[in-house]
């Protein structure tokens, strides 16, 4: 018997959008900008004929996701512990018996596959269902049974974290889709954004005119302009050019950032060092007052960024081993942009300084892993780096 999408029972839809966004360089990724509209927007449009229970799992800038939902939750914890979070938020609000699960980076995806997942799972209530994509299995694009909520509550208690361990163990059906299936192509790259092109969202040809034309690239540098939040991108402008960033309207909050950097050298050249027998003088003195000078200066150094009233800088450096010197800036204020260049031109200048200081016992010395450890307040919300194994 043919069974018509009416005749479906209701379900809840949960777009996952609360990840770190790793692949995109820590950028919130549904808020980027696909085919001239945010990914969020786009896959919520897509799903809004199915559900008056529209559910977006977001970590960050829930005022621009609320645009786009019926309702938002969040994880029970700030340190993004994966998308089976989001899932157990998402079951505990939903309002109807079944959960529809989609990542927030499938842009592609359209009302027959939603129509057969839909059309399967309820053959069978008290089972999940995904999705399988050729011979690998994909978890977040998966319906849940309202009746599977204490069994995943159970299971995240006892350590469960894998969405796909999750379901299997609930002895999930599976909906088998072709290898090259463009519906469940993955956005979740830059690079995979501007290979997909601009075949997501339809667009209305109307406003064409109006809608600034940008190649593919700038496309990139505009997350979310429709919501109000910040590109990805942001010292490109509509043309992809570069663009000093307008921060007028931005309100000052405190942030602050640190980095660090490695000087690789010969033991020997170490121990010249920590001992104080160094002809120049105090090599750690001298590059402390250099990383401090380096921070104040950022904005002479690098083009487009902000002269910044710092309220505070350290440069903390110490022996790491017999052959390297850690160096560890920290920068801070109470301003409207963030200080993580002040924290990478610091300890980057502190470990120049090194070299320059011993260059003539040592010209092997080596500056390494200068990258940004954490950073604090903004819009963009809170970072730190793994730790490097």
């Amino acid at each position: 018997m043919l069974v018509a999408a009416a005749d479906l029972p209701p379900c809840s839809v949960l777009l996952l959008a609360g990840g770190r966004g790793r692949r995109m360089g820590g950028v919130d990724k549904g808020l980027v900008e696909f085919a001239g509209r945010p990914l969020i927007a786009t896959l919520s449009e897509r799903v809004q004929p199915l559900t008056d229970d529209l559910i977006i799992s977001c970590n960050r800038n829930a005022e621009s996701y609320a645009l786009w939902a019926d309702r938002l939750v969040s994880d029970d914890g700030d340190d993004f512990p994966g998308p089976l979070a989001g899932i157990r938020a998402g079951l505990a609000a939903m309002r109807h018996d079944w959960l529809l699960v989609l990542p927030c980076d499938a842009p592609h995806i359209d009302a027959d596959l939603l129509f057969s997942m839909r059309h399967q799972a309820v053959c069978e209530p008290q089972r999940p269902l995904l999705l399988r994509r050729g011979g690998q299995l994909e978890p977040l694009f998966c319906l849940i049974p309202r009746c599977l909520q204490g069994e995943l509550e159970r299971a995240w208690q006892a350590g469960e974290r894998s969405p796909l361990s999750f379901l299997l163990a609930c002895n999930a059906q599976v909906l088998g889709c072709a290898q090259d299936d463009p519906r469940l192509a993955n956005l979740n790259t830059l690079e995979a954004l501007v290979a997909a092109g601009p075949r997501g969202a339809p667009q209305d040809e109307s406003d064409e005119e109006s809608r600034p034309q940008l190649p593919d690239a700038a496309g990139l540098a505009h997350a979310a302009s429709a919501s109000g939040t910040t590109p990805v991108l942001t010292h490109l402008d509509a043309q992809g050019r570069a663009n000093m960033v307008d921060v007028t309207d931005k309100a000052a909050t405190a942030r602050e950032a640190s980095a660090e950097a490695l000087v690789r050298m010969q033991p020997q050249t170490l121990k010249l060092i920590v001992s104080g027998g160094h002809p120049k003088g105090d090599v750690f003195a001298v590059a402390r007052v250099a990383g401090i000078m380096a921070a104040k200066k950022t904005h002479e150094l690098i083009p487009l960024c902000h002269p910044l009233l710092l309220t505070g800088i350290r440069v903390e450096l110490e022996p790491r081993g017999e052959d390297a010197v850690h160096i560890v800036a920290r920068c801070k204020l109470a301003g409207q942009t963030g200080v993580e260049m002040e924290a990478l031109t610091a300890a980057s200048v502190a470990a120049l300084t090194i070299y320059d200081m011993c260059k003539a016992v040592d010209r092997g010395m080596t500056i390494e892993r200068v990258r940004l450890l954490e950073k604090s307040g903004g819009k963009s919300g809170d970072y730190r780096a793994e730790e490097v194994r």
